[in-house]
């Protein structure tokens, strides 16, 4: 091969590279190529000692991207070194597809981490608007059904024996402000009074108990239901939760019914009412915490449901949302994220330093190629 051939082949195929650089490596291979010419070789046997032009070429240009990435370490001139070393078949395919694969799941970390850390910031920031603005509380919302419009000295006096009574009952777990039933531990305790009724359906049967005054009155479907039923010392029936499917009991005044939602004893639907028309309805889960809970007096109506609050006097409706979870998840997410983000930093820390000296080695590996075919 001539010299002109092989100098048009080599621009050619360095075409991809800046012209000064290409006209630079020109005259350098002119000039090598013009000594070996002086010192009697022939022109021949100097262009074939070079090589392929298409090959040298390539080389050349791995060299020049190397420099030109020594110049201005950046993701992209890496990446352009790395695929002229490819072009050159050096790099291990091996080895490359496991590479790739970890550049996704480096990609997915920092996406991943990145999410969760702005929604940890937006949560922080949202709980400190409600620190600041009003922030929905936390506790039990109490309730109470007034059924009788008694007077102050009076209501005084039933406050008083209800705060007595609480006292006496520690573990009295009953909805509401109730005069006839209690939950103590894990029995129903009724204290039935005049002209009350009381009917429960058991796992053993149903069984009723009329109050007529100084009498009680029973009718039982089987006497292993009867038999459920234990008379205390204090004049109260009481009878294990856990073999009542339905309650219903009524005196003058209200009415409290209760149907199991499941095989939890803890867990049911209470219905309490009075003859005024007010209404409450509870829905208790396996731990006995009430999940749902309504109450409606004349035309106005509350609703309490998954963190919600839903106000209505029958003209307007106001709904507040009580979202602190979410913020407390949210919350968490802001470490989690910065933990991610900081091991993604790390690992690609990690992952430049050592592609830097894999394409160092390579490099090397081609300078030697390029000198070797100088001096031979």
């Amino acid at each position: 091969m001539k010299q002109e051939v092989f100098i048009e082949a080599l621009r050619q195929e360095l075409s991809s590279l800046p012209k000064h650089a290409v006209d630079e490596i020109i005259a350098d291979y002119r000039e090598y190529i013009g000594d070996a010419l002086a010192a009697g070789r022939r022109e021949e046997e100097v262009v074939a000692a070079l090589g392929d032009p298409v090959k040298l070429a390539r080389e050349l240009k791995a060299q020049a991207n190397y420099r030109q990435w020594q110049d201005r370490r950046s993701f992209s001139n890496l990446v352009r070194v790395i695929m002229s070393i490819s072009a050159l078949g050096l790099l291990n395919v091996l080895l490359l597809v496991p590479f790739m694969v970890y550049l996704v799941i480096l990609t997915v970390g920092y996406v991943v981490s990145t999410g969760l850390t702005i929604a940890g910031l937006v949560g922080v920031l949202a709980l400190s608007g409600h620190h600041f603005f009003g922030k929905p509380g936390h506790g039990t919302v109490s309730f109470n059904i007034d059924t009788n419009a008694s007077a102050p000295a009076n209501a005084a006096a039933a406050g008083a024996s209800e705060t007595k009574d609480a006292d006496d009952d520690g573990d009295d777990d009953t909805p509401g402000n109730l005069k006839s039933l209690k939950i103590v531990g894990d029995r129903f305790v009724f204290n039935l009074q005049d002209d009350s009724k009381l009917e429960l359906v058991t796992r053993s049967g149903s069984i009723e108990i009329h109050n007529d005054g100084d009498n009680f009155r029973f009718e039982s479907s089987s006497d292993a239901a009867r038999h459920l039923l234990k008379r205390g010392d204090d004049g109260t029936w009481s009878i294990a939760r856990d073999e009542v499917v339905t309650l219903e009991l009524k005196d003058d005044d209200e009415k409290v019914s209760f149907v199991r939602s499941s095989t939890d004893p803890k867990s049911g639907v209470w219905d309490i009412s009075s003859d005024d028309g007010d209404n409450v309805k509870l829905e208790q889960d396996e731990q006995g915490k009430t999940h749902h809970l309504t109450a409606h007096s004349g035309q106005d109506t509350v609703d309490i449901a998954d963190g919600k609050v839903a106000i209505n006097d029958g003209h307007n409706v106001i709904r507040v949302a009580g979202s602190d979870g979410k913020y407390t998840y949210a919350i968490v997410m802001l470490p989690i994220g910065l933990l991610g983000l900081a091991l993604c930093i790390w690992l690609t820390r990690i992952t430049w330093r050592g592609m830097a000296r894999y394409v160092k080695r390579q490099i090397d590996v081609v300078s030697a190629s390029l000198d070797r075919q100088q001096t031979s």
